[in-house]
């Protein structure tokens, strides 16, 4: 395996945390029903692990060259977690840009603070 590119971000968690509770179709937007089940169970850090998803969708998505936009939506990418590691699925247009560009996954490191999220990514071909 080869590195493609690497992707990396941080987030205030105050800002999702306002994000959630002041738009109502931010979570609906942003994570998959998977995700929000997640991170709803998590109790008070809940909003950490909401901001811990979005680094990681940001940083997914500056590993495969790209912004939010007609190539790749927030949603397409989901972070879920398996045997306690953070893992990337990559659906719809999303994996078709992967396909086009070689890449055959994306690894992703995340962690979180009362207020800091942040997160790293490797496309790997």
């Amino acid at each position: 395996m080869e590195i493609y590119s690497v992707g990396t971000d941080i987030i205030e968690v105050h800002r999702v945390k306002r994000a959630i509770n002041d738009y109502r179709l931010f979570r609906s937007r942003v994570y998959t029903s998977e995700e929000i089940a997640y991170c709803e169970g998590k109790g008070i850090v809940k909003y950490q692990s909401y901001a811990a998803r979005f680094a990681a969708k940001e940083a997914v998505a500056k590993s495969l060259g790209t912004g939010f936009g007609k190539k790749l939506s927030l949603k397409e990418i989901e972070i879920f977690i398996k045997s306690g590691r953070p893992l990337v699925h990559i659906a719809g247009k999303g994996s078709t840009l992967m396909g086009s560009l070689g890449i055959s996954r994306v690894e992703v490191s995340i962690s979180s603070t009362r207020q800091y999220a942040v997160a790293f990514a490797v496309s790997l071909i």
